[in-house]
């Protein structure tokens, strides 16, 4: 076998073991009986150090092999293994126990994190989070950074971010983010008086795989089930698996987490199949992923287009009793009242990311020291009171209603944000090259925005960084100013021009 057969060989079986530990945390989160969750910890775990050898021990001896013998590569194959190089070499660095250790403690640590959030029992889940944080704060270590612990990690998932670039992203947006709550606060909107949107839960499921079957759900390639924190698994581009969170009194639970989570299923979906393991079917960055999953959220699942067929092709057939006191526009105004909420994936676009700083700034204080996870639930209420105006009357509600940092994914909440504005710049190239896309949005069609991402952004794999795909997607680098006018125009539009917003 040449070395070229063996790379692909090694990349092949790197992304064979990352599919089966991907399976079994879908399947723990979903069908596993409470009492398997010990054992199904240490098979997670050693699928996670057999993951973390082959990229050590194979994959990037091999790859350094190949570059060194570049003849043999395209210069597409080139740029791939560089890049996975660059991402990859620090992960070297951590010993496969700590991987081993990781992966197990986080997997009993979601188990017990949806009891504790059941109960609002922080402290049965504090222990868990303690050894999470110290873990981390280990491989960090490992991993290296100029800074601060909390650097590593956050590199992790978007190589180009530094907490310092973060808070710069916040500095930029947050005066306007309060600025306009603040001014929506002062316009009431007689939408917001009209009846909840209760459904039974059955009705809801239907309704959420009806939705997304216009937009690609397929039932030979996705699964649609219930989880107490929604997300998506993305076995291959052919087995690609979501969850959605139901609450009977409010339909934009169930809607919205759907439509969340389809935004990252059509990014797996999209991605090329072949070669299994190479770059090119992997997704650019976390931050990217969470751009596919914020554009069809929001652009599309909040916008007055949207709501448009849902009133006119949709809802009829459900037969709510609140439907005849709506109207597309109301329905609209409805769902993008903006008034801060204490749930994130309940928020609207503007307070949600405060939400974002608020978990950005404590988990960065818990890794670099600056914070126990004792004085956490404190802390959180404190921020939320500050940021949102708002007390948590429970942690259930608070500290505990978030899945992440019982998975160890300390890191992972600024590329929601920055998802967002990647999303808002990728919304305004779509609107330049077809302006009336949302007409068809509006009769269910949504074949013009899922194409011009399947073009410009799924076929490209991660042979780009966030930033280049960006630049090539859209013809300049990010910025921040797209979000801004997107939020701004979507403001004056349902709030009928009444809302002073800030220049």
């Amino acid at each position: 076998m040449g070395l070229k057969e063996k790379l692909d060989a090694a990349l092949r079986r790197q992304a064979l073991l990352g599919a089966a530990v991907e399976g079994l945390v879908w399947d723990q989160e979903v069908m596993m009986p409470k009492a398997g969750a010990l054992h199904r910890a240490q098979v997670i775990g050693e699928l996670s150090a057999l993951h973390h050898q082959n990229l050590t021990q194979q994959v990037l001896p091999l790859v350094r092999e190949a570059l060194a013998t570049p003849h043999i590569l395209t210069p597409s194959e080139k740029a791939q293994l560089e890049i996975l190089l660059q991402e990859a070499e620090p992960i070297e660095k951590i010993p496969t126990e700590l991987v081993r250790r990781f992966s197990e403690e986080a997997s009993q640590a979601q188990i017990v994190w949806a009891e504790a959030r059941a109960r609002s029992d922080f402290a049965t889940f504090a222990p868990h989070l303690e050894k999470l944080v110290q873990l981390s704060r280990e491989k960090a270590q490992y991993l290296g950074y100029e800074e601060e612990p909390y650097e590593a990690l956050l590199r992790l998932y978007e190589r180009s971010l530094r907490p310092r670039a973060v808070e710069a992203l916040f500095a930029e947006i947050k005066d306007f983010l309060i600025q306009t709550i603040q001014a929506c606060q002062e316009v009431p909107l007689a939408a917001q008086e009209l009846p909840t949107l209760r459904m039974p839960a059955a009705d809801q499921r239907q309704l959420v795989e009806e939705v997304l079957t216009h937009i690609g759900w397929r039932p030979e390639t996705n699964r649609l089930d219930l989880s107490a924190h929604p997300f998506c698994s993305g076995l291959s581009p052919k087995d690609v698996r979501l969850t959605i969170r139901i609450d009977e009194e409010d339909l934009f639970m169930a809607l919205g987490s759907g439509m969340h989570e389809m935004g990252h299923a059509l990014y797996e979906m999209g991605l090329p199949e072949e070669p299994l393991g190479w770059p090119i079917t992997t997704a650019a960055s976390l931050s990217i992923h969470e751009s596919q999953s914020r554009f069809w959220e929001n652009h599309i699942g909040n916008s007055l287009a949207f709501w448009k067929f849902m009133y006119e092709k949709v809802l009829p057939a459900y037969k709510p009793a609140w439907l005849s006191d709506y109207t597309p526009f109301t329905l609209a105004q409805r769902a993008n009242l903006v008034r801060p909420s204490l749930i994130r994936i309940q928020s609207d676009e503007v307070s949600y990311h405060l939400h974002i700083l608020l978990r950005f700034e404590l988990e960065r204080a818990l890794i670099n020291g600056a914070l126990s996870v004792q004085d956490l639930p404190a802390a959180w209420n404190e921020k939320v009171q500050v940021y949102l105006g708002l007390q948590p009357p429970s942690d259930a509600v608070g500290v505990l209603q978030d899945i992440h940092w019982s998975m160890g994914s300390f890191g992972y909440f600024p590329t929601y944000s920055l998802g967002s504005l990647y999303a808002a710049q990728f919304a305004a190239a779509i609107e330049r090259e077809y302006p009336d896309y949302m007409v068809h949005v509006a009769e269910g069609h949504f074949e013009t925005p899922l194409g011009w991402l399947r073009k410009n952004i799924h076929a490209y794999g991660h042979t780009l960084t966030s930033e280049a795909l960006c630049a090539e997607a859209t013809g300049e680098p990010l910025s921040a100013r797209y979000f801004q006018a997107y939020i701004r125009e979507k403001v004056t539009q349902l709030y009928e021009g009444a809302v002073a917003l800030p220049a």
